[in-house]
């Protein structure tokens, strides 16, 4: 049967009123469509019932084997380097431990004041003020503000800015105000410095005492 008298054959059966129970009588090109459909049928259900949910199992398989091996990786370079890792975790609790010697205790604090004042008098400043404010509590730390005033010339506060950070103990400088007196010194006008002064202490070494 040639290719055109299959094809002329699928368009005179009426698809519209299929008589299933001659079923044999049919066309064998009706015959051969109904058996492509159901095959294509037969192979989608198969492939969405079995073969998918089997490739589903399969790709989440391959997903959790990536991730154990990445894990694997993970583990098995933390094991290779862990002397370095504590030699780096001894290394950061004497550095923990040298800043936390830099924090003065209440005890320390009359002689940090005393600290201060002779470093603004061997800058060349005269302190005016120099008083302690209320401790501030932080999460790790305690805030200890002090207030300083004092007066002298440019070169004077700058040395003694720098002689600040050369203290044994952990200060910081902050909100300073600068106004002139009105006077003359012998290196040029006289200012008067107003600067918070703040140390801290740790909330252990703190509580100790």
């Amino acid at each position: 049967m040639s290719m055109k008298d299959s094809l002329q054959q699928l368009q005179e059966f009426d698809f519209n009123n299929i008589e299933w129970d001659r079923m044999g009588v049919w066309p064998v090109p009706v015959k051969a469509l109904f058996v492509i459909l159901i095959m294509g049928g037969i192979l989608a259900i198969g492939y969405f019932m079995l073969l998918q949910p089997v490739q589903d199992t399969l790709q989440r398989s391959q997903n959790e084997e990536q991730r154990l091996l990445n894990d694997y990786e993970s583990k098995a370079f933390q094991v290779a380097n862990l002397e370095e890792y504590r030699s780096q975790l001894e290394e950061m609790r004497r550095t923990f431990e040298e800043v936390l010697r830099q924090l003065p205790d209440d005890t320390e604090i009359p002689d940090l004041l005393v600290d201060i004042n002779d470093t603004a008098e061997f800058s060349g400043l005269s302190v005016n003020e120099l008083s302690i404010r209320s401790p501030q509590e932080r999460e790790l730390f305690i805030e200890q503000p002090l207030d300083l005033e004092a007066v002298g010339g440019y070169h004077e506060i700058g040395a003694f800015v720098s002689g600040m950070s050369a203290l044994p103990r952990i200060v910081t400088l902050h909100n300073f105000s600068l106004e002139p007196t009105g006077d003359q010194g012998s290196a040029g006008p006289r200012l008067r410095l107003r600067i918070d002064v703040k140390t801290y202490q740790y909330h252990e070494a703190a509580g100790g005492n």
